[in-house]
């Protein structure tokens, strides 16, 4: 048989084998109803995460912003990043008769539950997340209503899709959806700056801006340069901790440091590894940092270079 028509024999053989194999494998069809993805994210009211250890975040949007279990604004970047995923998520593959029994199983055992909501009861995806691809591209999902689970992915995009969900080591978490802002304060709603130096009170001043007066630590007035009591006053616009912690019992042999009050509200600081309490090593840092307090809620995290335009001196304002 002449090579040409040897060619074209075998092209038709591939080609009817390929037919046949898409006609009659339901598992590798990939079709509309297979499809992750939300095109408006906009009509996204709610997310539902859930993953097997019991832990739950609902993330709401309402008027001005997202909230997570109805309790804390969540992080404009967090929230950024998964209406994004949700979006952009697009099919791969299906997932290979090789490894159809693995995935299923770690769908099943260590998979999170995603329910997106659209201004209705009911959800208008729900999905489960799996492990990443051994090359780390891809991610195992499975979409209710589908027949098999797919290879998932956002094209472009180098890495695999569960941290974009907030998902940790199969895990999920609320301190990782919440806002770290600390205070977001114009400077013409601040009625009030006390910053106390508790280990150098001589530093210490109390400052009101109705009359623009500012005292020592003893009670005197005293003068002061008003552009750097404005640059003071625009500090407070945009402050952020750097994370929350479990553990407030670290403060408790810790060295107060400053005392800032800012209206009604009082935020304390405390050096980190003082007294009776060993520095742990994930506390050892090269950027310098602290941790506070504020109103004596939960511990936080904070970062000097961050925190050091408003914990000043009254120096520094004169």
């Amino acid at each position: 048989m002449p090579k040409k028509q040897l060619f074209y024999l075998t092209l038709i053989i591939l080609m009817a084998a390929l037919i046949w194999f898409l006609s009659n494998d339901k598992k590798s069809t990939i079709s509309v109803e297979n499809n992750f993805a939300i095109c408006d994210t906009a009509s996204v009211s709610k997310i539902f995460i859930a993953d097997r250890n019991g832990t739950t975040i609902t993330l709401n949007r309402n008027q001005k912003n997202w909230v997570v279990n109805n309790k804390y604004r969540v992080r404009k970047d967090a929230i950024k990043t998964i209406l994004t995923t949700i979006n952009q998520i697009r099919i791969q593959r299906p997932v290979s008769r090789k490894a159809f029994d693995n995935v299923i199983k770690n769908l099943a055992t260590t998979g999170i539950k995603i329910e997106i909501y659209t201004n209705q009861e009911t959800p208008e995806k729900t999905y489960t997340i799996g492990s990443s691809t051994s090359n780390h591209l891809g991610t195992y999902m499975f979409l209710a209503g589908s027949e098999t689970p797919f290879v998932v992915h956002i094209p472009s995009f180098n890495g695999f899709l569960s941290p974009r969900y907030g998902i940790q080591g199969n895990k999920i978490s609320e301190k990782g959806w919440r806002t770290t802002n600390i205070f977001s304060l114009k400077s013409e709603n601040i009625a009030r700056v006390i910053v106390n130096h508790i280990q150098q009170p001589e530093k210490s001043f109390s400052l009101t801006t109705d009359s623009m007066i500012l005292l020592n630590n003893s009670g005197n007035e005293v003068s002061f340069n008003q552009e750097k009591v404005l640059s003071l006053l625009n500090a407070f616009k945009l402050l952020n901790c750097e994370s929350y912690k479990n553990e407030k019992e670290k403060i408790e042999f810790s060295t107060p440091l400053h005392e800032v009050i800012v209206n009604n509200d009082t935020l304390r600081t405390y050096a980190i590894g003082n007294g009776k309490l060993l520095k742990d090593k994930k506390d050892n840092f090269t950027v310098k940092r602290m941790h506070a307090t504020l109103n004596n809620g939960e511990l936080m995290l904070i970062q000097d270079y961050v925190f050091n335009k408003v914990l000043i001196t009254i120096n520094q304002l004169q």
